[in-house]
């Protein structure tokens, strides 16, 4: 009769209706985490819990966590989710482009995660990608995955990089790959963008990049540049200083890294946008003045529709 009666509230149907989201905490006990089960609906008897795990012994120690429990679990599916201590796991995704502030503050603002950042946490040093976690993960644990995850692949992408490169090391490549970053307007174009910087470099031009002299002031990309702002001297406007900025601008894709690494073989030195979502290329700066005029026009006209 016994044996009867625990094999029913082991393997009976449980009485919630829905999928159920429990946390377990560190350190809680048995009742604790018989109350965690009750309140949730799990359990159709509290005194079924501690039955069960008295006679299961050894086999069920649960485990902190978040956990799924499936609606209309059976008490002995519960207890092996505890368990086996399989988290849910959480989705975060670091866009690319972004910078290393902005990911801190994200991840500061989030209340599933624990602990503290380091700050500043270093520019570049972020490898964009989507992570996954769990409950009460540290911050600080997905600053290190993200930069262990960085140093891999600007690894990978140097030791196929192509010869005769203006860079004396992967973090001059990495540099490089957050302006290509910021001015590529697609993924199509990084390559050639990545000729024109690299092309500039070997030249002894200027990189003259926008995104660097907003990244030195501080600005959105959204911001209008002015001539003062092109003339302000910062270790990053690429106006004033010579060679690559000071430290990345942005966290770069693996998609820029690599066009860094691998620029498209072009004599192209310069480019703009064509005012419709791409940019225009140009070997010599009449070609490129012309490129600037036709911009020019498509912004002051709006023009929808024409091809560049």
């Amino acid at each position: 009769a016994a044996y009867t009666a625990y094999n029913y509230a082991l393997h009976e149907v449980g009485p919630h209706k829905q999928n159920v989201v429990i946390v377990i905490s560190a350190g809680s006990g048995h009742g604790s985490v018989r109350k965690n089960l009750h309140q949730a609906g799990v359990l159709r008897q509290m005194y079924h819990y501690d039955g069960v795990r008295l006679l299961s012994g050894d086999a069920f120690v649960p485990k902190a966590g978040e956990f799924l429990l499936p609606a209309g679990a059976s008490l002995h599916s519960v207890m092996n989710i505890l368990h086996a201590g399989k988290s849910i796991q959480r989705r975060l995704t670091i866009v690319e482009g972004q910078r290393s502030k902005e990911v801190a503050a994200l991840l500061e603002g989030m209340s599933d995660l624990t602990g503290n950042i380091d700050l500043p946490v270093d520019e570049g040093s972020l490898f964009p990608d989507t992570y996954f976690y769990t409950y009460l993960t540290k911050r600080s644990d997905l600053i290190d995955r993200m930069q262990e995850t960085l140093q891999i692949m600007i690894a990978e992408s140097w030791s196929n990089r192509k010869s005769e490169l203006p860079y004396a090391n992967p973090n001059e490549a990495l540099i490089m790959a957050s302006i290509i970053e910021q001015e590529a307007a697609g993924s199509e174009d990084r390559h050639l963008v990545a000729a024109v910087l690299v092309n500039r470099l070997k030249y002894g031009m200027r990189l003259q990049s926008d995104p660097t002299v907003l990244y030195g002031i501080e600005y959105d990309l959204g911001h209008v540049i002015s001539k003062a702002d092109l003339r302000k001297k910062t270790p990053w406007n690429t106006y004033v200083i010579l060679g690559l900025p000071k430290t990345p601008i942005c966290n770069p894709s693996l998609s820029s890294i690599e066009a860094a690494l691998n620029p498209a073989d072009s004599s192209y030195l310069y480019f703009v946008s064509d005012g419709f979502g791409g940019l225009r290329f140009a070997e010599n700066l009449d070609k490129h003045n012309k490129n600037v005029r036709l911009f020019r026009q498509a912004s002051s006209k709006n023009i929808k529709g024409l091809k560049p």
